[in-house]
């Protein structure tokens, strides 16, 4: 199921491929001559490396080659990757102090994502881009552990929405705490991986499961490695760039680490358990089809995704990924990804006709708790489609 078809693509398209396969495989050579032997729009480069959350990475692959790039192209490349060289530091020392604080309250707190994977897979990259530190407590301790960061100095931006709305209906708090730097330190505290969908707890026992640590000389808690794989493919049913390579090659390269040792059978009695199968195979379907990443007969097998589903899956990812204008395609990109990865046709459906009324307001640009937003609201089973159907003409540029 590789995807071998890069005919098609656009000589930016097949070097920032190289640069993703680079950084899970540590190869870049190939990268180097796409450069001498191509024609290089250099400014469709820098936009689809951004996208893809590869501009520091892209650095490390071409610093043998940069005479050949724009100097002005150069010099992002360069500052991007000495400030996720120095930001990454960072955030792994603010979440120590975290870690010190809840640990001082007897309360658990497991880096999840960015940070959890800097030393754990990024030992060799210490730059994997990441805005803020994301952590997971048990849902009786969100309480207990908002008191503990607000104490840190930190304040709940809730934008505008109520409390309750958060509690109830999302998996996570943001805090922010400003910095002396007029920047602000941003944490979510999460209590799930994932919206909870009919009271159905995703990993029942993924608190059970973790593993010891040591980041900076400090033993921490992690989850295991195949809940932390789990903790990647959720996040792609979360608004934003679902294609991008940079969430694909911390799936690739997790499990380049770990795969003598993977818990294959856990994840797919868990996948089939939770009804995330669609989720899991679109995942590893991105690290198959793009970076050439063999999975196991048997996995796609178990999986047991419709073969319909599995060719809407690939075509996606083949037609979306290289497509040039993701950043203008968000919305669209999502809401095609929100029917892909859900087992049951009626499980998206549902949740769009019962989605909450913040969200709803949130996802159109609206203002909440509006009479505008209640009357949108009230008629979005008019509104959604029609948004939809006007999306899909650009808009005409004024001369």
């Amino acid at each position: 199921m590789i995807y071998t078809d890069t005919d098609k693509m656009t000589p930016e398209s097949k070097l920032i491929l190289a640069i993703a396969k680079g950084v899970v495989c540590n190869q870049n050579n190939k990268a180097a001559s796409l450069i001498k032997n191509n024609n290089i729009d250099w400014a469709r480069l820098k936009e689809g490396l951004a996208y893809h959350g590869l501009v520091c990475f892209a650095y490390l692959s071409l610093k043998n080659q940069l005479s050949l790039l724009p100097q002005d192209l150069v010099s992002v490349l360069e500052a991007t990757y000495y400030y996720h060289l120095r930001h990454s530091a960072y955030l792994e020392h603010e979440f120590l102090n975290l870690y010190t604080a809840f640990e001082d309250k007897n309360i658990l707190l497991i880096p999840i994502k960015g940070v959890a994977l800097l030393e754990d897979l990024y030992a060799d990259f210490p730059i994997r881009p990441s805005t803020d530190i994301d952590v997971l407590v048990k849902e009786e301790d969100v309480g207990q552990g908002a008191k503990i960061l607000e104490d840190l100095g930190f304040k709940k931006e809730l934008e505008g929405l109520k409390e309750s709305y958060w509690r109830k209906k999302q998996y996570h708090l943001v805090f922010m705490k400003k910095e002396r730097s007029s920047s602000s330190l941003i944490a979510e505290l999460h209590w799930d991986l994932d919206y909870r969908r009919k009271r159905r707890q995703l990993l029942p026992n993924i608190f059970k499961r973790l593993r010891e640590f040591t980041i900076q000389n400090k033993k921490v808690k992690l989850l295991s490695v195949e809940d932390t794989f789990f903790s990647l493919a959720l996040h792609q049913r979360r608004f934003g760039n679902v294609l991008a390579l940079r969430d694909a090659c911390d799936i690739a390269r997790l499990l380049n680490k770990y795969a003598l040792t993977f818990d294959w059978n856990y994840v797919l009695e868990a996948s089939q358990k939770a009804k995330v199968c669609a989720t899991i195979f679109f995942s590893l379907c991105q690290i198959n089809l793009l970076l050439e990443f063999k999975i196991p007969q048997f996995v796609w097998k178990k999986l047991n995704v419709p073969a319909w589903k599995r060719k809407l899956i690939q075509r996606f990812i083949k037609k979306n990924t290289f497509l040039g204008d993701q950043v203008r395609q968000t919305k669209n990109l999502y809401l095609k990804t929100h029917f892909l990865l859900y087992d049951s046709l009626w499980e998206p459906i549902d949740y769009i006709l019962n989605i909450p009324p913040e969200q709803f307001a949130k996802f159109y640009g609206l203002q909440c708790y509006t009479n505008k937003a209640d009357l949108f609201y009230n008629n979005r089973m008019f509104y959604i489609p029609l948004k939809t159907i006007v999306s899909l003409f650009p808009k005409r540029i004024k001369r």
